[in-house]
């Protein structure tokens, strides 16, 4: 395959850039969501610490202690326990 020239790439842009856009509305929708959760989640379970949704290699993983110097205290639970029946 060919390497792509200046021409075609502004080309292939001009037709992504429609579909960039729309991913960026959706992506941030989703992180005002996600913000909005983990405040609930904060406010009902009043932990003594801050939590958050972990993220990891494209996938949430778990909960755990936002602020880094008190995962010591309060470690990431997983998602694999969150899920257990």
């Amino acid at each position: 395959m060919k390497k792509m020239n200046y021409k075609q790439k502004k080309e292939i842009i001009t037709k992504l850039k429609p579909f960039w856009e729309k991913y960026r509305k959706v992506h941030s929708e989703f992180h005002k969501k996600m913000i909005k959760i983990e405040k609930e989640m904060n406010k009902k379970a009043k932990p003594k610490f801050k939590l958050e949704f972990f993220y990891c290699d494209g996938e949430y993983v778990g909960i755990g202690a936002s602020d880094y110097a008190r995962r010591k205290n309060f470690p990431l639970i997983h998602d694999t326990e969150l899920e257990e029946k």
